[in-house]
């Protein structure tokens, strides 16, 4: 039987097994649930996730295909379900009218209906998911236009075809501590995920599950070996998004078909348990499934307009303005207490964004305009189309973790990591996050910008004198709009918060 089923050819794949991950950002952890009241073998009392493992249905299966033989060429759920009496259906691929849910026969053995039921489940999974994508077109191109409005990038600015494909296939969409309202969050538990978070993604686990115990699954979800590596400009992104979607879904069919094809693959899904309860799909909602795709656009016009993100680490900008501080003498510092009295709906509060998982503050700065305000963006961004744990926690982890370089025209690839803890996509974000120099010790000091980079060259320069009618002519020194480094604690320094521009 083995030798008669066709078994996918194993091809590399750029994703890694580790053992780590629990709790980070761009991780979306695991999750089971039962209901005792079930009796596995009696189909009347109905289904649940427990059946499998009760009824030992991999070694079932495994048994099931040492003593039947299928017709050559013909696939595991074909060869199958023809065998036990439902030829009728035609699970091999994307087919929704035609895959449907096995009846319940008369003295029906729960084995059979079982795995049955997976092949069915499975398929009503993978299509309810091609059918979201492309019911996505039309949403996806408009944010899009709305966020090139929003962010003007340069029209080269490029973007790598590949990532566009993994964005828009919508899995990596729900991050650690997403609730329902996206655009309410505020510190939400990035490590505990709450239980309104546990129904929304529970049509997501799956996959990164299966591909944790059979990686190549994931060849066509991530095409990272696709003409791949060839690029986009971001002036026709929006023309090209039909034929980019196209893709995503053939994608998903091909993995279907492989999956239906292969008993190894189909067992990676359905040894799970997770298709005996009910047919899981993906989220109704289609903004959350273009939240990555969000956050890739997004961080990529941010890197072609030369901004990059920045983080006080060990701060809470919220707390600062609160905890009695002397700050800077400068209308922008020392009214901190006003303008961060408390975060908005976003977290945000005057130029910064507050991460709970990393207890740090960030904010975006633009090298070529460091008094521009961004306040109304971070906003913006975090309403509609992406959230802070998605475009800084993301970009600051895919930097940890060694992967902060960007070459050639400024873009990352995405990498794509699978471990128990679930499937990673750190560097889904391409923004680049740079560091205040938390060593700065004065105005002197004017090298003392970030700890990656080079100082922008009118940092700690001189903005003019202070006020017309004062008896010392004090020196102001200009930081960008949004700094956060140690000189805002320092009172005696008159800093301006317009970068000199």
């Amino acid at each position: 039987m083995a030798a008669d089923i066709p078994i996918a050819t194993q091809q590399s794949q750029e994703i890694t097994l580790n053992r780590d991950g629990e709790g980070e950002p761009g991780v979306v952890p695991n999750m089971q649930i039962t209901n005792e009241e079930v009796d596995c073998l009696n189909l009347t009392t109905g289904r649940d996730n427990k059946c499998w493992d009760e009824l030992q249905l991999t070694t079932w299966v495994h048994n099931w295909i040492e003593g039947h033989t299928c017709y050559e060429s013909e696939g595991f759920s074909s060869c199958f379900l023809r065998q036990v009496g439902w030829p009728e259906l035609d699970c091999t691929g994307i087919k929704i009218p035609s895959c449907t849910p096995p009846p319940v026969k008369p003295n029906q053995d729960a084995h059979v209906w079982y795995v049955a039921y997976n092949i069915y489940a499975i398929n009503q999974y993978f299509g309810s998911w091609y059918l979201a994508v492309g019911g996505a077109l039309s949403l996806a191109s408009l944010n899009v236009e709305e966020i090139v409005q929003l962010l003007n990038p340069p029209d080269n600015t490029n973007l790598i075809v590949s990532d566009i494909l993994i964005a828009l296939t919508g899995l990596f969409a729900v991050a650690p501590g997403l609730g329902l309202n996206i655009g309410n969050l505020l510190d939400k538990a990035v490590t505990k995920a709450t239980e309104t978070q546990k129904s929304l993604r529970t049509g997501l686990q799956f996959v990164e599950d299966a591909i944790t115990g059979f990686p190549t699954i994931g060849r066509y979800l991530f095409p990272i070996d696709t003409p791949a590596s060839s690029l986009i400009q971001i002036a026709s992104l929006k023309t090209q998004l039909g034929g980019l979607i196209g893709e995503v879904q053939s994608n998903l069919n091909q993995t279907l078909v492989s999956i239906m094809a292969n008993p190894a693959e189909f067992l990676a899904f359905a040894s799970q348990g997770n298709f005996t309860a009910a047919c899981p799909s993906l989220p109704d909602q289609q903004h959350y499934l273009l939240y990555a795709f969000n956050t890739y656009v997004v961080s990529a016009c941010l890197v072609g307009n030369n901004i990059r993100g920045t983080i006080a680490r060990d701060t809470n900008v919220q707390h600062l303005a609160t905890n009695g501080s002397q700050h800077a003498l400068n209308a922008g510092f020392a009214d901190l207490a006003k303008s961060c009295e408390g975060y908005s709906a976003q977290n945000v509060c005057d130029e910064w964004w507050f991460s709970g998982h990393y207890g740090a503050t960030f904010g975006l700065d633009h090298f070529s305009h460091a008094e521009r305000s961004f306040h109304d963006v971070l906003e913006t961004l975090f309403t509609k189309y992406t959230t802070g744990q998605l475009l800084f926690d993301n970009a600051y982890a895919c930097g940890l973790n060694g992967n902060g370089s960007q070459e050639g025209s400024g873009n990352r690839h995405v990498a794509v990591t699978v471990s128990p803890a679930g499937v990673n996509t750190q560097c889904l974000s391409q923004l680049e996050i740079v560091s205040w120099d938390m060593g700065c010790t004065g105005v002197r000091d004017k090298e003392c910008e970030f700890e990656e980079v080079e100082a922008q060259g009118m940092f700690l320069k001189s903005c003019g004198s202070g006020s017309f009618f004062s008896v010392m002519d004090e020196p102001r020194w200009c930081v960008p709009r949004g700094y956060l480094g140690p000189l805002v604690n320092q009172r005696g320094d008159r800093l301006v918060r317009d970068g000199g521009g």
